[in-house]
């Protein structure tokens, strides 16, 4: 499911339990006296999201990417050669009898037993020649270094940045109000942590590209150090930086890749990845404001049906006058620019405009009712003289 499907099953949800609220509940009395008890109530929110924001440096990726046929290639059709191994063994251990055997057995009267009649020779030990293919060489120890140090770079980088892709996205809500309804004080306290979990690399779509590269590379390397050729191979000394440049590696093509990358990776001294926290905080609409306060009163009112006895409330007192201040004043600010279709200079300039067209107007209405007190009072003045 994407990411707008999800969303769109949310309003739908949401506009069906908005749609269920009685037209009716807006206008009862006692729902109204409460709502402005609250509106202008101690309320505090505090509303963030926060988001993991990946880059990732898609130059080591390409470098590893390039070389990976010539190494698979190598790993498939490893340089060997033939290993010879000596030794004089027991006649009945020995396996193979060569010429050089023998002539060695000429040469080594002391290892002659007894000789027949007939001619025959008989020893009690001999020179066994015991020849095998091998893949002890430098160049396959280059390899096999490479590969595991490939391993070790590669696998660095994809569990930190895969592991970083879990609890990706985080909304944390919090409510705090306490109001007086003149018979009870209520303290309310509303906490929402919400974590969405991203474990599929389908869902980072930003990055599913980069990712499914990261993936494939780390399976691959991984596959080649787990391979019959690492298995033999990682029993030989492995190779040190800087890599003698024999005849193969200077002059195949596969080894000059292998050896390409071995120094680009040594030489590359960067993370390779960054990742950032992005911490989002979404205006508190009037529209929000209302869900929440319409959220704290049905709790308040389902908690106090199940109270044996319910205070008596007057409601028909005054409503209380909601306080201005500069969190309400930014608040109706935000929702008139995010309304309006003009340039930030645009607003600003009409913003500025308003207010000093408002300065204006209560300076003037300041000095008419200045004025018009002063005439007041002059009368005033008069009438008691003539008394």
């Amino acid at each position: 499911m994407s990411f707008e499907d999800n969303k769109d099953n949310i309003d739908g949800v949401y506009e069906k339990m908005i749609a269920n609220l009685s037209p009716e509940l807006f206008e009862d009395k006692y729902y109204q006296y409460f709502y402005n008890i609250l509106e202008t109530g101690n309320n505090y929110c505090k509303f963030y999201s926060s988001k993991l924001v990946k880059n990732i440096d898609e130059e080591w990726v390409g470098a590893i990417e390039e070389a990976i046929p010539a190494i698979q290639h190598v790993v498939a059709n490893p340089r060997k050669f033939i290993e010879e191994e000596r030794d004089i063994v027991n006649v009945a251990m020995a396996k193979n009898v060569t010429p050089e055997s023998v002539q060695h057995l000429m040469q080594h009267s002391n290892l002659v037993d007894h000789v027949k009649a007939d001619g025959t020779v008989i020893p009690n030990r001999i020179l066994n020649v015991f020849k095998e293919e091998s893949l002890n060489t430098y160049e396959n120890r280059f390899i096999c270094t490479l590969i595991l140090e490939l391993q070790r770079f590669i696998n660095k980088r994809f569990n930190v940045i895969f592991d970083n892709s879990k609890d990706e996205r985080g909304t944390f809500f919090e409510m705090e109000s306490l109001i007086d309804n003149y018979t009870e004080v209520i303290d309310y306290k509303l906490e929402i942590k919400i974590r969405e979990k991203q474990t599929d690399i389908d869902n980072e779509e930003e990055n599913v590209e980069i990712f499914t590269r990261i993936s494939k590379l780390h399976r691959q390397i991984n596959d080649l150090a787990n391979s019959g050729f690492m298995t033999v191979v990682k029993k030989y000394p492995l190779v040190k930086h800087p890599i003698v440049k024999t005849n193969a590696i200077g002059k195949n093509l596969q080894y000059k890749a292998c050896h390409k990358l071995w120094n680009y990776i040594y030489a590359y001294e960067r993370v390779g990845y960054k990742i950032d926290m992005v911490k989002l905080e979404p205006t508190i609409t009037r529209e929000l404001e209302r869900d929440l306060y319409h959220s704290f009163l049905w709790d308040y009112f389902m908690i106090k049906k199940y109270v044996e006895q319910a205070d008596i409330l007057d409601i028909d007192r005054p409503k209380r006058q909601k306080e201005v201040d500069v969190r309400y004043i930014r608040q109706v600010l935000d929702e008139i620019i995010n309304g309006l279709d003009m340039s930030d200079a645009d607003v600003r300039k009409l913003v500025m405009n308003e207010l000093s067209n408002l300065q204006l107007k209560r300076k003037a209405e300041k000095m008419y009712a200045e004025s018009v007190a002063r005439k007041t009072g002059k009368r005033s003045k008069k009438k008691e003289k003539r008394k």
